[in-house]
């Protein structure tokens, strides 16, 4: 149940997340942005992904990760029912960045959950069944925009955005329970003022190389996966396609993502952790260049596919490294810092993005310039694996 819970949440989330890359096409027409002003509206959610992260995953492991994920989702609810009355700039700015807030407070707890109460031997599946609602959330919204072949009032997407996580919020209040292991170790007698202050958490006990090589590898990734989320829908607009046709293509990007996240998890958790890190990582580079040099929507669409299965998919293998590297009352501060560090990365893709086609990039070239973040983030990650191996005295 807790799982079943913690995944439509993450649908949610994972609607939200693409939603104003969904709807930034409609939004530039209708308000006259440019490609850089928009790029500032789709930041905005990252930077309040960053900041929501970082608290949100401290104050879960203070009074509970249920506490927090019910906050977030009324924070996401109203603010993105406030999006749909912006009127400028500035304010598009405002309610984004909020809606982040909401989304990156839930994030981490999210992951501490599943972690938490899944098999010691299944974590990865556990986590991936979870997370895999955030492109099955994002490809229902892709489906529903395109399904509506291009006279769908931009609104909408937002009061969707808004309405449904105000029906999940009375659920999770009733239904959901915190785990056995946060209950437990509080039950042990550490009382909030003997836990350990946030650099302990992160540094302390020998855990200091993961910790920064988890930094790292979130924060590379993190580029190309926001790219995706936020400018796919435009980028193909600009390489030709119609926006009912963009949507598609966003839709099966991530149905690719949603396989993956279960597929690859499943694969982790039978020992082929590095092989799984490895393939994925090549794979995201590849196809990363694939996307944007074939042509003909047919083909767009499979490698969109392929795209999604690895690069979307394939960073669920980091959420299920981070969470047994932190000890239970430190878990959720450890993986929402790494979420937090991670969205820097989520700001300089979209915002890199915009920069590069207002100067008149074509798409491909704005998908191959990620590629070398693809190459650093897996170089990153398999070092965590190493890492890991000396320090795993200090891991869970």
């Amino acid at each position: 149940m807790t799982l079943f819970l913690c995944f439509l949440a993450a649908m949610l989330e994972g609607a939200d997340i693409v939603s104003m890359g969904l709807a930034a096409p409609s939004v530039a027409k209708a308000f006259g942005f440019s490609p850089g002003q928009v790029s500032y509206i789709l930041t905005a959610t990252i930077v309040g992904l960053m900041i929501g992260a970082a608290l949100g995953g401290r104050v879960g492991d203070r009074v509970g990760r249920k506490r927090v994920l019910v906050a977030a989702l009324l924070v996401l609810a109203a603010f993105s029912l406030l999006t749909a009355e912006a009127r400028d700039l500035h304010q598009f700015i405002l309610v984004r960045l909020a809606c982040g807030l909401g989304l990156g407070a839930a994030f981490p707890n999210l992951i501490a959950l599943a972690a938490e109460v899944s098999p010691p031997e299944r974590k990865a599946t556990g986590v991936g069944l979870m997370f895999c609602g955030q492109p099955i959330g994002g490809t229902l919204l892709g489906l529903f925009v395109a399904s509506q072949a291009g006279g769908l009032d931009w609104r909408t997407i937002f009061h969707i955005g808004g309405v449904a996580p105000l029906l999940l919020t009375p659920v999770l209040m009733f239904a959901l329970q915190e785990s056995a292991a946060f209950r437990a170790a509080l039950a042990d007698g550490r009382g909030s003022e003997e836990r350990p202050g946030v650099g302990q958490a992160l540094f302390g006990q020998g855990r200091w190389p993961v910790t920064l090589l988890l930094w790292v590898s979130y924060g590379f990734t993190q580029v190309v996966v926001y790219l995706l989320n936020t400018w796919l829908p435009t980028l193909m607009v600009a390489k030709g396609f119609t926006v009912q046709q963009a949507g598609l293509i966003s839709a099966f990007e991530n149905m690719g993502a949603a396989a993956g996240c279960v597929l690859l998890a499943m694969i982790a958790d039978r020992g082929r952790l590095r092989g799984v890190l490895a393939a994925s990582y090549v794979a995201i580079a590849g196809s990363l260049y694939a996307l944007g040099a074939v042509e003909g929507f047919a083909l767009v669409s499979a490698v969109g596919v392929v795209v999604g299965f690895f690069a979307i998919g394939g960073q669920l293998v980091l959420y299920t490294l981070a969470p047994a590297c932190y000890p239970t009352l430190e878990r959720a501060t450890g993986v929402g810092a790494a979420v937090s560090v991670g969205r820097l990365g989520g700001i300089a893709g979209p915002l890199a993005a915009g920069k590069l086609l207002a100067l008149g990039m074509a798409p491909a070239g704005v998908l191959l310039a990620a590629t070398p973040c693809a190459i650093a983030a897996g170089a990153a990650a398999l070092a965590v694996v190493i890492a890991r191996r000396s320090a795993a005295a200090s891991c869970a």
